[in-house]
């Protein structure tokens, strides 16, 4: 059976100890606040390591703008744009401000992450690295309890790590390569420094 945003939700409940739910605009407390929170949740995940099922390619859309001063060029990131994996060139330098990217160049192609609403394609690891993450954002506003918080926070960090792991092995150098690239594009100084860290935290 596939998986569903609420299996999702009700696995995170279940962590806590929790009444399951049904629907997540029903009126109790866990729908509530998991309504409000997994949207949220879900995309600081995806925004933690480049997820195998939350990665696509793409032609960036130059605009109509240029900027005013020191880039030439404009791109439109996609709506469901969350982060940027690798540039095609990777010697290219450009910064993302707000939702455009600019450049010296007229076209941008790249990998990026993006936000992957259709649950049943996860791998079973980011659900249940995804479901612990919830559990630790819902454990306060439903329990406010601050043991169990630590509990949660030390299995969501457990189920990380090894997500991230077996994630990283499924892929030529490219994909396995590529947090490593990011955490190296970051360690120089001056603009470049300043532009990487600027969409990779």
């Amino acid at each position: 059976m596939a998986t569903t945003k609420i299996d999702i939700v009700n696995r995170a409940l279940g962590l806590l100890g929790a009444e399951f739910i049904t629907s997540l605009t029903e009126d109790t407390k866990p729908a509530r606040f998991a309504n409000e929170l997994y949207d949220d949740t879900r995309d600081t995940l995806f925004r933690m390591h480049p997820w195998n099922s939350c990665i696509k390619r793409a032609a960036l859309s130059l605009t109509d703008n240029t900027p005013a001063y020191y880039f030439s060029y404009e791109f439109q990131l996609p709506g469901d744009w969350l982060r940027i994996v690798r540039p095609e060139d990777d010697t290219l330098e450009y910064k993302i401000e707000s939702d455009k990217l600019v450049t010296e160049t007229n076209t941008f192609k790249c990998t990026y992450v993006f936000r992957n609403e259709a649950v049943a394609t996860y791998d079973s690891l980011l659900v249940e690295t995804l479901a612990a993450k919830l559990a630790v954002n819902l454990t306060m506003p439903l329990l406010q309890d601050l043991e169990t918080l630590n509990a949660m926070n030390s299995l969501y960090s457990e189920k990380l790590r090894t997500a991230r792991s077996a994630d990283a092995q499924e892929g030529s150098p490219e994909g396995i390569d590529a947090d490593f690239w990011l955490e190296s594009r970051t360690a120089g100084s001056g603009l470049s420094n300043y532009r990487w860290n600027k969409y990779t935290t």
